[in-house]
This record gives C-alpha cells, sequence and structure tokens, in this order.
C-alpha cells in the first residue's frame, strides 16, 4: 500500500508539472502576440477651416487701376498676395518730418491706403529724429515681415553729417534686414520735403533717385509737385523750420498717394 501511495503521488506531481509546463508556454506564445485591436476612437470633428485673410471685399477690388502708377516690382507684389488671398504689410519709416503738419503726411497717406484697399494693405508707421547713421545704431526691429517699405531715408537729417555713398550702403542696410523676413519684398524710395535755396541738398537728392534707378528701387519723386526750391513760394508750404506746414503735408501726401492708389 505504501508503494502503491508513492507512486500514486509521482504520477500527481507529473500530472501537475506538465499542466503547469503547458500554461507557461501558452502565456509566453501570447505575450509575443500583438494585443488585439481596440475599438477605433471616433473621429474628432472637422475643424473650421481658417477664414481667408483677403475678404470677398477686399477680392473685389479693383487692383490694376489702383496699381496703375506703380512700378512694375511693386504691382507683382500686391498681385502674388491677392493671389495668395494674403494682405500686404506696408512700413512707412522716415524722419519725423512725416508727423509735420495738422495731420502729417504719413496719416493722409494711411487713411487714403485704408479707404482705397478696403483692408487689403496693413499700413505701420515708423519715424525717426536723427540721421540714417543713428537709426540703424538704435537697432531698429525691421524683420516682421513688412513686403513693402516706403522709405524716406533721412536725406535732409544727413545733409552735412553723412556721405552720400554711406546714406546709400545705410538703405541698403535697411532693406537687407527687410529681406531676412520676406524675400521678395519692394522698397520705395522717396526724398523728404525740398527746402528753399537748397544746395549741397539738391545735390543729394538727386544722388538718391540715380542711386534708386541703378539699384531697380521704386521711386516717388514727389518734388515734382512742390514750388522750384528757388522759387518763394516754396516757403509757404513749410515752416520757419522747414518742415512741411498743413499744405506742405497735403502736397507730399498726395503724391505717394496717387502712386499707391492710381488717383
Amino acid at each position: 500500500m505504501r508503494k502503491l501511495g508513492v507512486l500514486l503521488s509521482i504520477i500527481l506531481c507529473g500530472v501537475i508539472l506538465v499542466f503547469s509546463y503547458a500554461s507557461w508556454k501558452d502565456k509566453l506564445a501570447a505575450a509575443g502576440k500583438p494585443a488585439p485591436p481596440s475599438e477605433a476612437a471616433a473621429p474628432a470633428e472637422e475643424t473650421t477651416e481658417e477664414q481667408s485673410a483677403v475678404s470677398e471685399e477686399v477680392a473685389d477690388i479693383d487692383l490694376e487701376s489702383l496699381t496703375a502708377g506703380m512700378d512694375p516690382q511693386v504691382q507683382e507684389l500686391l498681385s502674388n498676395r491677392k493671389e495668395q488671398g494674403e494682405k500686404v504689410q506696408l512700413l512707412v519709416l522716415g524722419s519725423e518730418a512725416m508727423e509735420a503738419g495738422q495731420p502729417g503726411y504719413s496719416e493722409l497717406f494711411t487713411e487714403a491706403i485704408d479707404t482705397a484697399y478696403g483692408g487689403f494693405i496693413e499700413t505701420e508707421v515708423m519715424n525717426f529724429e536723427g540721421t540714417s547713421e543713428e537709426f540703424l545704431m538704435t537697432a531698429p526691429q525691421l524683420s516682421a515681415g513688412y513686403d513693402v517699405v516706403l522709405l524716406e531715408p533721412f536725406t535732409l537729417k544727413n545733409n552735412g553729417r553723412i556721405e552720400i555713398e554711406t546714406e546709400h550702403l545705410h538703405i541698403q542696410n535697411v532693406f537687407g534686414e527687410i529681406l531676412t523676413a520676406t524675400g521678395d519684398a519692394v522698397l520705395v524710395l522717396h526724398p523728404p520735403q525740398p527746402i528753399y535755396g537748397a544746395q549741397f541738398y539738391l545735390t543729394q537728392v538727386t544722388a538718391l533717385e540715380e542711386f534708386a534707378a541703378t539699384q531697380n528701387y521704386a521711386y516717388i519723386n514727389h518734388w515734382e509737385q512742390w514750388p522750384s526750391t528757388e522759387d518763394l513760394t516754396l516757403q509757404t508750404y513749410l515752416t520757419e523750420e522747414s518742415n512741411p506746414n498743413n499744405l506742405g503735408a497735403e502736397t507730399w501726401a498726395n503724391a505717394l498717394i496717387a502712386y499707391f492708389t492710381g488717383s
């Protein structure tokens, strides 16, 4: 009986060992298999498409008429932005003369642009009292993504202080900073206000126009709308400090507005 009991115990242990081994193999095999896919989550609701930067009203503007008086490179940029459904970022940069008059030319200009383009062109104004060299020394932030830069390059402030060639280098430095953010940006130059009895200053302004032509920069010669620098009538457009008065600011603004709106 004792031998029989021992034999039964051995058999029972063997059965347990076999069953345990089989279970262990099944678990091991299961561990190597990917888990069964869970139920797919319900797809998220589709987000509303971003509204186009250019409204239907802006899309309907007569861009061909508005840009008729512009240089080809400026026309092309505005046309491209409209086709891409993007707004145009315009920076008006120059001396504090843009604020002279009530209102100054910058305010008159920006109001006219807003009216003509219905928001297609967004305008920012930046003025500085000093030379082009002093302006650059302030490390101005010019990489905000401007598409068009309307620049009055401190030529009158530079008179007798900054050489012509150096001023032109400063212009290229300013525009180079713009191009780091917007590779197809365009530059539109225009001189400061004329002054009565201009001598070397007249040479500077002539050189600026020639520089613009050489570099293929757009140029607005608003001096054509003012009396000659040898005409005493010019003094009625300026204050005693040779800044534009109301008439001078309006004359200056009208020339810029005509360029940008074709009227």
